[in-house]
């Protein structure tokens, strides 16, 4: 099954947010494409990823000259930062990989169980690494505390949404669950979308403190815009609110969603 999630995400990666005025992301004319969608997104989403976990190669250790992330930043690499910096980059790629896998399988299915376990071991992540590290890093920020609040209010949204995602699945409203668990699976890669405009910014040449500050904020704000404006067009929002579902069973479509494949 694609996951319409998916879908947006390359919609946000292309700029094909343009279609929202004919009925965003409708699935009656994106239906026939959605595989190959889904495989370019999955395609960009990798390489942005990986060209992520090459730069680690001047983190281990810290390289304040050939860093792109690091350099200027020698004063403020206290024992601290770096204790968030180093759990905050190791923590956060498994935790992607996760969040994948879990919007993929959506636990059904063979992937009951494995769905469970993988998403157990994303929340100790969440809470136990991404969370106090990313709000420590947040307060050094560049350009100050315009962006590093921008930061921090993603780290805490990431683990608002998370902690909705469990409190659905432990009572069983598992519609309710799948919200919230896609929202925070949003949130979790943005972190690829501020490297993909970050990286725009410097081969255009517009790189600036107002243009990281915005992009401190929009890099998960869009996205995040674009989910909820996905959701409002596709899903039944009050059946979300009232249908319990199996856990592991697999979902069941809404009205609306199923009108707009008719």
């Amino acid at each position: 099954m694609c996951h319409p999630l998916l879908i947006l995400l390359f919609a946000g990666f292309t700029g094909a947010g343009s279609a929202m005025g004919n009925g965003f992301l409708s699935l009656h004319g994106f239906g026939r494409y959605k595989p190959l969608l889904t495989l370019l997104s999955a395609v960009l989403g990798l390489r942005v990823l990986v060209g992520i976990l090459l730069e680690y190669r001047w983190y281990f250790p810290a390289n304040f000259v050939e860093s792109a992330f690091l350099t200027g930043r020698e004063e403020t690499f206290t024992r601290a930062y770096a204790i968030a910096f180093y759990t905050h980059i190791i923590s956060g790629p498994p935790t992607i990989v996760l969040g994948t896998f879990l919007v993929w399988s959506q636990g059904a299915g063979r992937f009951r169980l494995w769905h469970r376990w993988a998403g157990r071991v994303q929340m100790v992540l969440i809470f136990a690494a991404l969370l106090p590290s990313g709000l420590m890093m947040a307060t050094q920020a560049f350009t100050g505390p315009m962006a590093g609040w921008g930061f921090a209010a993603l780290t805490l949204a990431t683990a608002f949404c998370a902690a909705l995602a469990v409190y659905y699945a432990c009572t069983k409203r598992i519609l309710l669950h799948q919200v919230w668990a896609s929202r925070c699976y949003v949130l979790l890669i943005s972190p690829l979308i501020l490297r993909v405009v970050s990286g725009a910014l410097i081969v255009t040449g517009t790189e600036s403190e107002t243009t990281y500050v915005l992009n401190a904020w929009l890099s998960w704000l869009v996205p995040l815009a674009m989910y909820e404006i996905w959701r409002f067009r596709t899903s039944d929002i009050a059946a979300e609110h009232n249908v319990r579902i199996r856990v592991g069973a697999s979902p069941q479509p809404s009205p609306r969603s199923t009108e707009a494949r008719e």
